[in-house]
């Protein structure tokens, strides 16, 4: 999705940035493909909000460490501004800087504020007790996962009983086009909020079994929709299968989906039918339990 050039907002005049929050890079980092998000946050006469989350999501987008410069010059802020919003978060906890050389980053205490955020979650907190069910059963690992811009954000996991396990992580976003949760919540949105995604979805080719021609992807989005679960055969990881089955809530909407996930050597082709039939039973009943009403057949 592309973004025209809004016109300077007051608040955009009292920010100082030089165009930081209207170019696009620097928007699609901050606000995702939120476009109404970043409407209103142009809008919004509290600059230093806006200021202080240009920085925490700056600093969540680079796993190493960062200094004030490239900080301040990336985001189009005075130093000795961004300088006050760090001091600041670090004297809250949520900073830290290098011992050597003072460059910056994230701490954990985001991890705690997530988590918490998370527990409040009604879908996780329904799904999580059958997603532990799933994994006591297939000994598989269980992924919830739900839809944000063009990007699946996986928000629980119960890993397996096995020796190897996923490196998926929660919080962590993944493609729509290679992950069994990403297909099988795009092929059961309505038409039109189907049709948005696709148009401006980009395909990647992440192994030799990525779907990256848009119009195979269609035709797979009708065959995932028709049989009511999506496979991942090695498309997003070489050696990892996935099943994936949408969730939805009381109003009949698209709440998420839920996968099963496992090795090539245990989620076995001729396994996956069984598999399959087990997922969708457990995501009837978590859908019921959102206050989903599952049509007569």
């Amino acid at each position: 999705m592309s973004y025209a050039s809004p016109r300077r907002s007051t608040v955009t005049d009292a920010l100082s940035l030089r165009g930081g929050l209207t170019a696009p890079p620097i928007r699609r980092m901050l606000f995702g493909e939120n476009k109404t998000l970043f409407l209103q946050m142009k809008q919004s006469p509290n600059a230093s909000v806006v200021r202080a989350f240009a920085i925490i999501e700056y600093l969540a987008e680079h796993e190493d460490w960062v200094s004030l410069r490239t900080m301040a010059r990336d985001l189009s802020l005075v130093p000795a501004t961004a300088y006050r919003f760090l001091t600041s978060l670090k004297e809250l906890g949520y900073v830290q800087q290098h011992p050597e050389d003072a460059r910056y980053q994230l701490t954990l205490k985001f991890a705690w504020v997530a988590s918490r955020a998370l527990e409040r979650t009604q879908l996780r907190r329904t799904a999580h007790p059958h997603m532990e069910q799933l994994t006591a059963v297939t000994n598989e690992t269980t992924h919830l996962a739900v839809i944000e811009g063009s990007q699946i954000v996986y928000i629980d996991k119960v890993d397996n009983f096995q020796a190897m396990k996923m490196r998926s992580r929660i919080g962590t976003r993944g493609y729509l086009h290679s992950t069994a949760v990403g297909k099988s919540m795009l092929a059961h949105l309505p038409q039109k909020d189907r049709d948005d995604i696709l148009n401006g979805l980009q395909f990647p080719s992440l192994t030799k079994n990525t779907i990256t021609d848009p119009s195979l992807f269609h035709s797979q989005l009708e065959e995932v929709y028709k049989r009511g679960y999506a496979i991942d055969d090695e498309e997003n990881e070489v050696g990892i299968r996935c099943i994936g089955v949408p969730l939805f809530d009381h109003a009949g909407k698209l709440a998420g989906a839920v996968s099963i996930s496992g090795w090539t050597i245990t989620m076995t082709p001729e396994r996956l039918p069984q598999l399959a039939t087990i997922l969708q039973d457990t995501c009837r009943t978590i859908s019921n339990e959102l206050g989903y009403v599952t049509p007569l057949a």
